[in-house]
């Protein structure tokens, strides 16, 4: 797949070589300097996270020589010492605190005396040797007379380029003026000895050398679990020069947008798009899809084939299903069509976990801030299902466990106290069912099934319950009643605990009875309506197994004992919401 990937991205790269990388290069924090012939500091840029315009006048310039001027990584630098980190004797990098801490007259010399005679750093690396040699054929050797004039000039003036007192860490980058093919020959002279992960791979087959790639793969006598022990060249894989130079292309760019923070990248045969943390592809799409991060080198942390992906949404509609008077409260949740991706995900993420969910999909679990241990278990045990749902189009993991997931969340929102949390999640819960299921409108169900209880606990006489939905939804408004009748100042919804956590109806019955034994001081002997309810509970048996949702929804629901009608003003009891 990773081949795919870098035979798209080199159709699109073919068409503006290099500028394809250039156009959206981003330059690091650091102080860059040019210096003109006559040893004057003709143009400066200072790049701080504040501060990173790309208008600049400059940048682009500044761009251009630095891409070319950078190490492949610190294992490969030219300064033995790893002190100076440019690659070319037309650049100078330094971190600032290194100036007056580290640097040397000899490690200056040293860096200057290799760019002018290369060979001598290769000497005990024929491989690179010999790559080196065939280079300088094409691109000469460097320009003696220009490198002892730069290296003056760094030896004169780099103590004096930041005070005695600088804190700052980052970098101060120097380039001295030249012709971007200058900048470019010297570039490939220190590229192509050094693209390989370890020339001691190396194998030549036919004149065409073949070798392990830099990027994404690290082999040494520390990693002897990379390599492939069922064939005889253990190696993982091997590619030729030309491929092993596409590939580095390909990687500089996806650096490039990791170091911006752009870590979701969406590549087929018509596009490349990186979109950073949060940013949705808001297209249909079909092809490789990757998660990127920047580290010690590019990282790929995800890499998945994506197909049909789409971005908006038919057939999602959220609704009241359990009532909520937002008359004093704030809605958290939106109600009314869903159309696309985005907004299911800001849905989710605020009414079940609290905003904490659209932000931490890779974080640590050390650095997820959430108190909440039930919704941060929930968040951690599904997190990555939802990023494959959401930026992979691929619900398949949470179409599975959305039922569980969202009960365990709604019912640590019940014994938590927080009840219209409770019935938001209640009501998203079953527009997503709805949808993934394609079942019968449950808002009208659940209507439908209230209708009935309340019509048959407001009868003069006892109306048995007709179906197991009846009968949770009478358990959970029995239960709902019962705890409403609890004085006490503390979280009097923790009392439902045993109750959700039944796995009977034996069980179940015998909770109800205990919350009728400890409160039934408080219930009239004529109130009618509890007395045809629990009349109602007691005569039925279910069939099935136990509806923890319609359970639940009976709770949650406006409680009908206490419903006011024209006939009858209850003045003995309140809504428990």
């Amino acid at each position: 797949m990773l081949k795919d990937c870098i035979d798209m991205f080199y159709s699109i790269y073919d068409e503006k070589k290099e500028n394809y990388i250039l156009d959206d290069y981003y330059l690091t924090e650091g102080t860059y300097l040019l210096v003109n012939d006559n040893g004057d500091i003709e143009k400066e840029l200072k790049i701080t996270k504040k501060n990173n315009d790309k208008t600049y006048d400059s940048y682009d310039e500044f761009a251009e020589m630095d891409y070319l001027s950078k190490l492949i990584d610190m294992n490969k630098p030219i300064d033995p010492k790893k002190i100076i980190h440019s690659n070319n004797y037309l650049s100078f990098f330094i971190k600032k605190d290194s100036i007056n801490k580290k640097l040397t007259e000899e490690i200056i010399d040293t860096y200057y005396d290799i760019l002018l005679n290369p060979v001598k750093k290769y000497e005990k690396d024929k491989s690179k040797r010999v790559m080196y040699e065939e280079v300088e054929k094409i691109s000469g050797k460097a320009n003696k007379d220009k490198l002892e004039k730069n290296k003056a000039w760094i030896k004169e003036h780099i103590k004096n380029l930041i005070g005695e007192e600088n804190k700052e860490k980052n970098y101060i980058k120097i380039f001295f003026k030249a012709k971007p093919e200058e900048y470019r020959r010297e570039s490939r002279k220190y590229v192509i000895p050094n693209i390989y992960n370890s020339t001691q791979y190396n194998i030549d087959i036919n004149g065409i050398t073949y070798g392990l790639p830099n990027d994404n793969m690290g082999l040494n006598a520390k990693k002897p679990y990379l390599e492939n022990k069922s064939r005889k060249n253990t190696l993982p894989y091997l590619i030729s020069t030309e491929e092993v130079s596409k590939q580095k292309k390909f990687f500089d760019y996806l650096m490039n947008n990791a170091n911006q923070g752009k870590n979701n990248v969406y590549i087929n045969e018509n596009k490349i798009k990186c979109l950073p943390k949060g940013e949705f592809l808001e297209e249909d799409f079909n092809g490789y899809f990757m998660r990127i991060q920047k580290g010690k080198e590019l990282e790929i942390h995800d890499f998945d084939n994506i197909v049909g992906m789409r971005f908006k949404i038919k057939n999602l509609k959220i609704k009241m299903v359990i009532p909520i008077d937002y008359s004093k409260i704030k809605e958290s949740l939106k109600y009314g069509r869903i159309e696309n991706m985005k907004d299911l995900e800001a849905n989710i993420n605020s009414v079940f976990f609290n905003k904490f969910l659209s932000g931490n999909y890779f974080s640590e679990p050390k650095d997820i801030r959430l108190n909440d241990f039930r919704v941060k278990e929930n968040l951690l045990i599904y997190r990555e299902a939802f990023f494959a749902w959401f930026y992979k189009g691929n619900p398949s993991v949470i179409k599975q466990s959305f039922d569980k997931l969202t009960i365990s969340l709604i019912k640590n929102s019940i014994v938590n106290g927080y009840l219209v949390k409770a019935k938001e999640q209640y009501n998203l819960r079953v527009g997503i069912l709805e949808y993934f299921k394609g079942v019968e409108n449950m808002a009208d169900v659940m209507t439908d099934i209230s209708n009935k209880i309340r019509e048959k606990i407001n009868s003069n006489k006892t109306i048995r319950i007709e179906s197991d939905s009846e009968y949770y939804f009478a358990v959970g408004q029995m239960a709902s009643y019962l705890i409403s009748l609890n004085k006490s100042s503390k979280k009097m919804h923790s009392l439902i605990n045993p109750i959700l956590n039944c796995k009977s109806n034996d069980r179940l019955k015998d909770e109800i009875l205990k919350l009728f034994k400890k409160y039934n001081y408080a219930i009239k002997k004529d109130n009618k309506r509890f007395n045809n309810l629990g009349s109602m509970i007691l005569g039925y048996k279910p069939e099935g197994k136990l509806d923890e949702s319609v359970l639940i929804d009976g709770y949650l629901y406006n409680n009908l004992i206490y419903e006011k009608n024209k006939k009858e003003e209850n003045k003995g009891g309140k809504d428990h919401e």
